[in-house]
């Protein structure tokens, strides 16, 4: 078993996966409808719609300057490890749907995000269960 990673590196490999994605090597996947997935509107401190826009907000910059996302079909999952949500926004840009990934913890007061990642494609169902889970979001 392998030591658990710092903040550091997972950022980097959420960098890494975030940049593999957006110039088409990332691994394809079939698109799938995003839904949000609780029924509550609050999650912890927050409310959804303070999530999807820390989301929005982290991962903007990323996308091409044509950006269009859907708030509003936020999927929210609360994490088994810290950070505890992971939220997934919708995103269309550049022709293509896509999706800003973060793991969000903390408070409104002082939010911590760990990974914030923006792809033009959407996260497979099982890497969104290992990104659940709190494991290697890249796949293994």
């Amino acid at each position: 078993m392998s030591p658990p990673r710092t903040a550091r590196e997972t950022l980097a490999i959420a960098v890494v996966i975030g940049a593999a994605s957006l110039s088409g090597c990332a691994m394809s996947a079939a698109p799938s409808d995003t839904v949000p997935t609780s029924t509550s509107d609050t999650f912890g401190n927050f409310t959804a719609d303070e999530l999807a826009n820390i989301c929005i907000d982290v991962t903007s910059s990323a996308f091409a300057p044509d950006v269009q996302f859907d708030p509003d079909n936020t999927r929210i999952e609360k994490r088994n490890v810290d950070p505890e949500w992971l939220v997934l926004v919708p995103a269309r840009t550049s022709g293509v749907d896509g999706e800003a990934q973060c793991t969000i913890g903390g408070s409104p007061e002082s939010t911590e995000v760990e990974l914030s990642s923006a792809s033009i494609e959407r996260l497979p169902e099982a890497q969104i269960q290992r990104l659940i889970d709190g494991k290697n979001e890249g796949g293994e």
